[in-house]
């Protein structure tokens, strides 16, 4: 009933976020100056070509994975707490010490474990399962705002050339993105090791005199390898926590 009801918590968030987003674009839309113009920078008219209503989209999307992967850590982090002390070895080593516990009190302490940890590895595969999603909507989030807030705000200099010469916006490319959200991402899985040996895909870096999208990148890296530590820590966690089969009875039929 716990999880039933923790999923169903999540999926009303979810909800709750998108018809808020989904309101805040009809509003805007639909009135005679557009209020989102306001907040956020590019062009609000009509057709495929307003570019602010682009960076709206993008953020939407940026939203939703970051809802997903709190969804992840939600389920993750507690099972992960929880199922920390139920080793059945250790306890079946100190309830042998107990002299005064029938044999079925012990059994039915340890049945009561083995369901336990079966509970946390089961939420923590959804757990896991759901993370892995996340990250993959959290990339082209990050590649999505990237390349929207480039083709909103032109003449800004969100990049770098390798030689330290400032890029205009308007000249950033798609692939240009590409390549640049993979270095990213080999940066925050690697632990930095690409930059420190030079490995790189994207002649781009980001330009630290701009500190919105410079903070973004660190925010988006830090996301990222905390992540990829908590995924490991599941999967190390379901190699040593597999319960041990109960005992087959020795009473005669």
């Amino acid at each position: 009933m716990v999880k039933r009801f923790t999923g169903i918590q999540l999926l009303l968030v979810f909800v709750a976020v998108n018809t808020v987003m989904f309101l805040m674009l009809v509003t805007s839309m639909t009135s005679e100056h557009p209020w989102l113009a306001r907040v956020l920078p590019g062009q609000f008219g009509s057709g495929v070509n307003s570019s602010g209503y682009w960076v709206f989209f993008a953020l939407v999307l940026l939203v939703n994975a970051i809802t997903v992967l709190i969804a992840g850590f939600v389920l993750v982090l507690p099972a992960l707490r929880d199922g920390a002390h139920t080793d059945e070895k250790r306890l079946a080593k100190h309830l042998a010490d107990r002299a005064g516990l029938s044999d079925e009190a012990k059994e039915s302490v340890l049945a009561a474990l083995r369901d336990e940890v079966l509970s946390a590895r089961d939420q923590i595969a959804l757990g896991r399962l759901i993370l892995c999603g996340g990250v993959i909507f959290f990339v082209l989030a990050f590649s999505s705002v990237s390349l929207s807030f480039a083709r909103a705000v032109p003449a800004s200099a969100m990049f770098v050339a390798r030689n330290a010469a400032s890029k205009a916006s308007a000249e950033i490319t798609m692939n240009d993105i590409e390549l640049y959200t993979a270095d990213q991402l080999a940066g925050a899985l690697l632990l930095d090791a690409p930059e420190l040996y030079d490995w790189r895909v994207s002649p781009l870096a980001n330009n630290p005199g701009n500190l919105l999208f410079t903070n973004f990148v660190f925010a988006f890296r830090s996301v990222l390898g905390f992540v990829a530590l908590l995924l490991a820590a599941t999967i190390l966690r379901r190699r040593i926590s597999k319960p041990a089969e109960a005992p087959a009875s020795t009473e005669p039929a």
